[in-house]
């Protein structure tokens, strides 16, 4: 290029009319112009090789251009190119009669669409691609311009069209004016579109032919290595470890070289079946430095040789140790996660298993095969581990309130000093640079403590676990443990990071609750010595048992455990509130096990003692639920003929209909509140407002959580506000809701607050929620030093909360910035969640009534007002 420049400007040197002087000052300018363009693509270019990362868990791709994210790193450098480019089109383009004198134009088009490529601005660059092509058909930038056409489609998934610009090209190889470094790329393009679709096989000898034309020692290596994992996942493993050493020997970047070591591990060991070798060669890399960054994957490739061995304590055994050591590697991590708790999963070793799909279910891409089937897995096994655990407390603490002081004191002590012990011991190992481990649970039987021993040898399980037991005794007395004020329940403290002690205060009550592991009232405090608190004890417990053998019995279809876990909870507490639904499934389970004694003992245990209920009517008649079903369709053609007459405005018709219904079938929940309500309206119709609204007072109270609900609420307001029905005399609507309000919440604008994040728990990751919260404190709210807890209301919501705030105001302030900030809400998209600042003395009585929608009322009232 430099040498055709000198040449030209020699040849315009010795001519001194007014358009040589042109010509030579706009193509030395363009050529500087254009330099410093490629220059500063080039830069780019070496930043994003730096930047980008492969995932050595797929067959790699050829060309590896980055994630969106990547991309932006480069954008300066490429905007940069874009511009030089303009400038040189711009200023120093010379075409006369559609001929083009200045030959680094076009070459700037081309260098424009390829920054605009590495920026992944595929629109612009595929139409500066295809403005080249046309522009300069039959040159060699043309077909320059095609591959990278080509390459666009590619990354766009355009298929189709990639394949199409291809084949052009193929066509088009003997042309005389066919660039030699366009000839040398086409295999290499086309075998990164078959690897593109998943097309290995046909990749295959466009890699092979791209290997015979490439001089290049990076593309080289990498086209090696891409053909060794195709080879090995053919089981061509000679030919695969071939590959990978001749990668090895290309000396390339460590992580690739240490790829390619792993890989020729694996087909030695799958394709010789010597084991013995290749473990001794995969355990001297797990000693070397260098590999510490990379010991995940060396144990999970140890975990599979020992697989194939047939050696099941092994496999667990390096497959604990490939999570415990990832340390950079997510998709590794998620990777041994999910092979050990599916061993555990199918050993129904279920604690275990709950661990580690729970360690998977955190890095989890949603497009990983089987997502839904391995969270639902998740969801349903840390159900079952809540349960064992609420067992095991109570059971616990229930054995330690029988114990004398003296002894009790003795075993407190003891734990005390295990627990300085194990500080020590962490303090040391972080002293040393040690890390802390990852934790196993061993299995147990439901109602054993935790690790087989008292549930209090675990102080920090011990805290997790206060918090479901004491937010739900009531009156309690623990000596001089506790200072209470009045005999409400404990909800869950305002500040989740408590010290020694810390100070609840809901409304009227202050409880003092002891945090420290060396106390011994951290240890007392919640062992139930009362009656009552006995009582509650126990209710946690039946509760647990019931859900627990549910959990097993159609969950995860453990008959074995479902039954053990039924016969211990009916014999631990026979007369518990389930026990209707626990022998039918006892019913069950020994009537598939052909046990017909069993079974026929409990079905005469449900016909006799509940003789009404739908168990023992399909017991005695197994059509009971046809018939339930046809009645169910009769009512529901009822219905259908009711709302007819309805929109019609045949009301006496109406009222007629739901007085059939009601004497018919009072006992359909789901259709009963709408004839109801129907009724209602046409009574509203044809007789006294008064009518109308007794008529959905009544409605409200029979079914208070019925689909119908608010819209009766709705009209009953309306009753009130515009005709004062129903209003005691003198009052009006909205003096009644004010003093309602007011009796619930205190507005105080200059006190602390909190701002309030309520989300429903199965539609958003509340770990990452919280992360971006954080990372959006850190970045704009600083000096502010926010927390962000959560802590669930109830069975569907949790909250967050981000706080403290010295006034309204200022929690007003950080709201408005938190719901405009994209990164924060960009989990929240499409989601059911709503955004409140709460004040400190507010937020317990939020907590303790759970009502939403009553403080989301008082909050437009007292703070929409700005």
């Amino acid at each position: 290029m430099a040498i055709s420049l000198l040449l030209f400007i020699n040849s315009c040197s010795t001519k001194k009319n007014t358009w040589t002087r042109r010509a030579y000052h706009n193509v030395t300018c363009h050529y500087n112009v254009y330099w410093n363009g490629m220059v500063s693509l080039d830069e780019g270019i070496s930043l994003l090789q730096e930047k980008v990362v492969d995932d050595y868990n797929k067959v790699l791709r050829v060309a590896n251009y980055g994630t969106k994210a990547d991309a932006t790193i480069v954008n300066p450098k490429m905007d940069r190119t874009i511009k030089k480019a303009s400038i040189g089109i711009q200023r120093h383009s010379m075409s006369f009669g559609g001929k083009e004198y200045v030959k680094w134009v076009k070459d700037s088009y081309l260098m424009m669409g390829i920054a605009h490529f590495y920026k992944q601005d595929y629109t612009s660059a595929r139409r500066v691609f295809d403005y080249v092509a046309k522009e300069y058909e039959s040159t060699p930038i043309s077909y320059e311009a095609i591959l990278w056409l080509a390459r666009t489609f590619i990354q766009t998934e355009r298929y189709e069209k990639a394949e199409a610009s291809l084949n052009l090209l193929q066509s088009k190889l003997k042309d005389e004016n066919f660039p030699r470094n366009v000839e040398k790329e086409i295999p290499i393009v086309y075998a990164d579109f078959y690897i593109a679709r998943g097309d290995y096989n046909s990749a295959y000898p466009y890699l092979e032919r791209g290997l015979e034309l490439a001089t290049d020692n990076n593309i080289i290596t990498r086209i090696y290595f891409i053909l060794g994992q195709i080879s090995q996942l053919d089981h061509e493993y000679n030919k695969a470890m071939a590959y990978f050493s001749k990668v090895v020997k290309k000396n390339p970047p460590y992580k690739m070289a240490f790829e390619a070591q792993m890989n020729i591990a694996q087909c030695y060991g799958e394709g010789s079946g010597d084991s013995k070798q290749i473990n001794k060669v995969l355990l001297k890399m797990a000693k070397e430095d260098k590999n510490k960054e990379y010991l995940d994957q060396i144990y999970y490739a140890l975990a599979q040789i020992a697989t194939s061995d047939s050696k099941d304590t092994l496999v667990i055994y390096y497959l604990k140790k490939s999570v415990s050591t990832s340390v950079s590697d997510p998709v590794q991590k998620t990777t041994s996660s999910l092979e050990l708790a599916d061993i555990y999963f199918d050993d129904g070793v279920y604690q275990n298993a709950q661990a580690y799909y729970d360690t998977a279910a955190m890095s989890l891409p949603k497009d990983y095969p089987d997502y839904d089937k391995i969270m639902n897995k998740t969801t349903v096994l840390s159900q079952l581990v809540v349960q064992i655990q609420t067992i095991a407390l109570q059971d616990s603490l229930q054995t330690i309130a029988l114990l004398d002081t003296a002894d009790l004191y003795t075993m407190v002590d003891s734990l005390i000093a295990n627990y300085e012990k194990e500080q020590e011991k962490i303090a040391e190992e972080r002293e040393n640079g040690g890390g802390t481990q990852f934790v196993d649970m061993t299995r147990n039987k439901p109602g054993q403590p935790l690790g087989g021993g008292w549930y209090f040898d675990n102080p920090t399980a011990l805290g997790r676990g206060r918090t479901e037991f004491i937010k739900k005794w009531g009156d309690r007395k623990l000596e001089d443990m506790w200072r209470i004020s009045d005999k409400r329940s404990m909800m869950q403290s305002f500040e989740e990071d408590l010290t020694d002690e810390e100070e609840i205060t809901q409304s009227d009550s202050v409880i003092m609750v002891v945090t420290n592991p060396r106390d011994r009232a951290f240890y007392l405090q919640h062992i139930p010595r009362t009656p009552e608190q006995l009582a509650v004890s126990d209710s946690l417990i039946i509760d647990a048992y019931n859900l627990l053998a549910y959990l097993y019995y159609e969950d995860l279809k453990d008959t074995t455990l479902a039954l053990d876990t039924y016969t211990e909870f009916q014999k631990k507490y026979p007369d518990n509130k389930y026990r209707l639904e626990s022998w039918y499934a006892l019913y069950k389970i020994y009537t598939g096990y052909g046990n017909s004694e069993e079974a026929n003992f409990y079905k005469g245990l449900i016909v006799s003692n509940y003789p009404e209920s739908n168990y023992a009517k399909v017991l005695l008649d197994p059509d009971y639920f046809i018939k339930l079903s046809q009645q169910l369709n009769e009512a529901a053609k009822l219905y259908e003929k009711t709302f007819k007459a309805f929109n019609r405005e045949q009301y006496y018709r109406v009222i007629t209909y739901s007085d059939q219904a009601v004497d018919l079938y009072p006992d359909d929940t789901a259709l009963m509140p709408k004839f109801l309500y129907l009724r209602a309206i046409s009574l509203g119709a044809v007789d006294v407002a008064d009518t109308l609204y007794s008529s959905l007072i009544s409605l409200v109270q029979q079914y208070p959580t019925s689909s119908v609900a608010p819209m009766a609420k709705s009209v009953i307001k309306t009753l009130q506000v515009e005709y004062g029905i129903g209003l005691p005399e003198g009052a009006t609507a909205a003096s009644l809701e004010a003093t309602t309000r007011e009796s619930i919440y205190k507005f105080n604008a200059e006190e602390m607050h909190l701002v309030l994040i309520v989300v429903k728990s199965e539609d958003v990751n509340i770990s990452a929620l919280k992360v971006r919260i954080s990372d959006f404190d850190k970045k704009y709210f600083r000096l502010k030093r926010l927390r962000v807890k959560s802590l669930m209301l109830d069975d569907l919501h949790t909250i967050i909360t981000i706080g403290n705030f010295d006034s309204k105001d200022e929690a007003g302030n950080y709201l408005l910035a938190l719901q405009n900030d994209e990164y924060v809400v960009s989990g929240l998209q499409n989601k059911d969640f709503e955004v409140y600042s709460i004040s400190a003395s507010n937020y317990p009585l939020f907590y303790r009534d759970k009502d939403i929608e009553m403080y989301k009322e008082f909050f437009e009232n007292n703070y929409g007002r700005d």
